[in-house]
């Protein structure tokens, strides 16, 4: 089916090998790991801006309830945490969900993904912020990116509400809607659309003109969100997470939440898709929260072209080659998998040739060979499939020397 995806051993190492860098950072910041249904009642997802409720995959079941299937994970947290106010704050928890939306087919962009959330709720303290943005610095600073490949966009809904109070103009969240999808429509079109939205020239200009500032110091109002901003990049500088990030106005992001920090991560080359994204929402979970999810999709892509996904190998340690002696390789592999070594026996009675080829085209790193001669010495041969070299081992000195 059409935006859907079929995971061969190949890329299910390339996932594994995402998911478990997402796991391994977030609970190095002591985020604990969370799952929930598939399925959820529609009605949650209203929040979720323009777009998703109108991408989301629905129906209604037996009892003519409207059930979707799940198109992002933070209303499930935000339901999940109001159904159980036993729950000690702060909550810092992180999930990784396999995600449905019907969406317009593009490169980055399929009909069902993953998705890695970060959620730091119970505290409206910018040092909260702070940290979600840096386990995502951290996340991709893992995968080794640097900072000649990604950087962090961020802005605040608080500041860019009271901005258009300032420039008067009152239907904020329509032009906040519109001005989320800015990278996708030309200068010209933004602003006959901006026009539609019964803003005029002057108006669109000023908009313009915050986009395009760099500084904090530039902007000369009085606003809550200023602050917050300020005290944000602060504290990113005490991390050394400052050189990842950036001012930019410009970033809205669709979701109705949203009611403070937002911020999404590019790559440097703007070839993708934004890799990342995510704001305080301090009125969705019956609690102030902040939070982030990423896709493995474009992320995926952004690995692929930088090349760090060339050398993921075998899950298989060693490929057992039995030479008419499988009744007693049976016994060697079982021995050596209950020492913690991944075996595959071949169960074929292949030749030699065949197996070594076997073995490369699967890129498992090791294969042992085991015949009359091997047995009779109580020796194994063990061969590199990098280097090509062999010896005769005990089976004792198989685990140290993989």
């Amino acid at each position: 089916m059409k935006g859907f995806r079929d995971f061969y051993p190949e890329d299910k190492r390339k996932e594994n090998y995402i998911f478990n860098i997402w796991k391994k950072i977030a609970e190095k910041y002591g985020y604990e790991e969370i799952d929930m249904p598939i399925l959820e009642d529609a009605e949650i997802y209203n929040k979720s801006g323009q777009e998703i409720p109108e991408q989301i995959y629905r129906f209604k079941d037996k009892k003519e309830r409207e059930i979707a299937l799940r198109p992002e994970t933070t209303p499930s947290v935000a339901r999940m945490v109001k159904a159980n106010p036993s729950v000690r704050t702060p909550i810092k928890w992180f999930s990784i969900s396999q995600c449905y939306r019907y969406e317009k087919l593009q490169k980055g962009r399929g009909r069902e993904f993953y998705q890695l959330n970060v959620d730091f709720l119970g505290t409206r303290e910018m040092q909260s912020d702070a940290e979600i943005i840096v386990t995502l610095i951290n996340i991709l600073k893992e995968f080794g990116l640097t900072e000649k490949d990604f950087y962090i966009k961020i802005s605040n809904r608080t500041l860019l509400n009271d901005l258009f109070k300032s420039l008067n103009i009152k239907n904020a969240k329509e032009v906040s809607r519109l001005l989320d999808k800015r990278e996708k429509i030309s200068e010209s079109d933004l602003k006959k659309e901006l026009k539609k939205l019964k803003l005029d020239n002057k108006q669109a200009n000023k908009l313009f003109e915050l986009f395009k500032l760099d500084s904090l110091n530039k902007i000369k109002i009085e606003s809550n969100g200023l602050d917050e901003l300020k005290e944000l990049f602060e504290i990113l500088k005490r991390y050394n997470a400052d050189k990842y990030c950036k001012l930019d106005l410009s970033i809205m992001r669709g979701f109705d939440y949203y009611t403070s920090t937002v911020f999404e991560a590019f790559d440097k080359k703007k070839e993708f898709r934004s890799i990342a994204g995510g704001g305080r929402y301090d009125d969705l979970a019956g609690m102030p929260g902040v939070g982030y999810g990423m896709g493995d999709i474009v992320l995926g892509l952004l690995l692929e072209e930088k090349g760090k996904l060339n050398d993921l190998r075998n899950e298989t340690d060693v490929l057992l080659i039995p030479i008419k002696t499988l009744d007693k390789c049976i016994a060697i592999a079982e021995k050596l998998r209950n020492e913690g070594i991944k075996v595959k026996l071949d169960l074929l009675d292949r030749n030699i040739s065949k197996n070594l080829d076997y073995a490369d085209k699967l890129k498992i790193p090791y294969v042992i060979i085991i015949g009359e001669d091997e047995l009779k010495q109580k020796k194994l041969k063990l061969k590199n499939m990098k280097t090509g070299n062999e010896k005769l081992v005990k089976i004792e000195e198989i685990k140290k020397l993989l």
